[in-house]
């Protein structure tokens, strides 16, 4: 038996080797993370870049409720006008007034990057998904959603800015709930790779399946390396009948070149 756990051991590693060489770590490659505030940056990273967000969130809604969850989003650039992410809001369990324990829906779509950033023009992307319902839970609601957001991200010296404006179309099913929504999003880098932020944003209400919130975001962010951005904070409802506080922790992490981009290839000399 003994031998039979070593030769399936060799058989793993030696299988392995390739995933194991597709996760080479470069310091040339920079995440672009959305975490950890609503708004998203405009920007994409390089066609080929993998890049996969997520964290732990908990949430002390109405009394006596306490929510936990664990978002993610994966991206993969296809080309340098085109994204496709897929997301989600992930496990997630309530403990109040019935206990709660289910996935949240799968969100899937692209992202279309438009404008690159100039002197006085932001960068500007916008994106559409759908949200799709996973199995039937206790305190669960399954609707499908379509989702559409527009993206400016904008440098101004050392203040980065980036503003979304959104509109969720909630229970394609019907009957149907639209629910507009806004945030912006303020940061500035300081030294020892340290970033501090600041978000005002507001959704309106679109009950019973997503209801009217907004809230001051306040976080801070630490790059231990270009493609690894590891992220803490919190974040105060404005209205403390439905959410009074959120407290968050996660990372970004942009671990593989699936393939490289035109522009990242070095140049061959013509021959004459």
């Amino acid at each position: 038996m003994r031998r039979r756990a070593l030769i399936t051991l060799i058989a793993l590693v030696i299988g392995s080797r390739p995933v194991l060489a597709a996760l080479s770590f470069d310091d040339d490659r920079k995440a672009l993370p959305c975490r950890p505030t609503i708004a998203c940056t405009a920007d994409i990273v390089p066609p080929g870049s993998f890049e996969l967000e997520a964290g732990y969130i908990f949430r002390k809604l109405r009394s006596p409720i306490l929510q936990q969850s664990m978002p993610f989003l994966a991206k993969l650039t296809l080309a340098e006008w085109v994204q496709l992410q897929v997301g989600g809001n992930g496990p997630t369990f309530a403990n109040a007034p019935a206990s709660a324990r289910y996935v949240d829906d799968i969100v899937t779509g692209f992202k279309f990057h438009l404008v690159d950033q100039a002197r006085y023009v932001p960068s500007l992307s916008w994106s559409i998904e759908l949200s799709s319902p996973l199995a039937a839970a206790a305190g669960y609601i399954r609707t499908y959603d379509l989702l559409a957001t527009l993206y400016l991200t904008k440098d101004f010296s050392w203040l980065h800015a980036d503003f979304n404006v959104g509109f969720d179309i909630w229970r394609l099913d019907g009957p149907v709930l639209p629910q507009p929504w806004v945030a912006l999003a303020l940061s500035v880098e300081l030294p020892a790779h340290l970033t501090v932020m600041a978000e005002n944003y507001f959704f309106a209400d679109a009950s019973p399946v997503a209801s009217e919130d907004g809230g001051l975001l306040l976080a801070v962010a630490f790059a231990a390396r270009p493609w690894l951005v590891l992220d803490v904070g919190g974040d105060m409802g404005y209205f403390a009948s439905r959410r009074s506080l959120s407290a968050f922790v996660g990372m970004t992490i942009l671990p593989v070149d699936f393939w490289e981009s035109a522009s990242e290839r070095p140049k061959i000399p013509r021959q004459r």
